[in-house]
């Protein structure tokens, strides 16, 4: 069992990813999320931020991907980590970077068990930020990453909503800067 206050080694939670098969092409997007949130995390010096955290979170966001790459994969990736006994904290980031996050109407539209998913710690905002900001391995601008979704999707509600919640969070965390 791991200590649930421990939070694995950046090589103990790359080689998770593997072993649970997540695809090749996910975990080269997770190292580069990684990569992205810390570069943000560095210029936020108005508070303090868990830079340890961060890194393993973002390596580990989208670790549900060994199992679907559908919406359900944030709340798996949950699951994954608590059934482990890794700190729910790594769990939350899993739970909370799909989109902007996720409110109970969006959950229950997406039919995902009805709860909030929004991003809340400082921590949770840089990965769903920098998840935003990493289109596979390529930088974007969260205006090319919703244009993408919205070329595919069309411009719905939870598109949305999505859109001017990761805004918000972009401007917050810049404010921290």
């Amino acid at each position: 069992m791991v200590n649930q206050e421990i939070l694995p080694s950046k090589e103990a939670a790359f080689e998770l990813l593997k072993k649970l098969k997540v695809p090749y092409q996910v975990r080269r997007h997770s190292l580069k999320v990684a990569e992205k949130a810390l570069e943000i995390a560095y210029k936020i010096n108005k508070t303090d931020v868990d830079l340890d955290l961060i890194e393993i979170g973002a390596i580990l966001h989208d670790i549900g991907r060994a199992q679907t790459h559908g919406f359900k994969h944030a709340i798996i990736g949950g699951r994954i980590l608590r059934e482990r006994g890794y700190p729910s904290k790594l769990a939350r980031i899993c739970e909370t970077h799909i989109l902007g996050g996720l409110d109970k109407e969006d959950a229950r539209f997406l039919n995902l068990p009805e709860k909030d998913y929004l991003p809340n710690s400082l921590e949770e905002k840089v990965i769903c930020l920098a998840d935003k900001l990493t289109a596979g391995t390529k930088e974007v601008t969260i205006e090319q990453r919703f244009q993408k979704w919205f070329s595919k999707y069309g411009k719905t509600k939870i598109l949305m909503k999505s859109k001017r919640r990761i805004e918000k969070i972009q401007e917050e965390l810049s404010s921290l800067m």
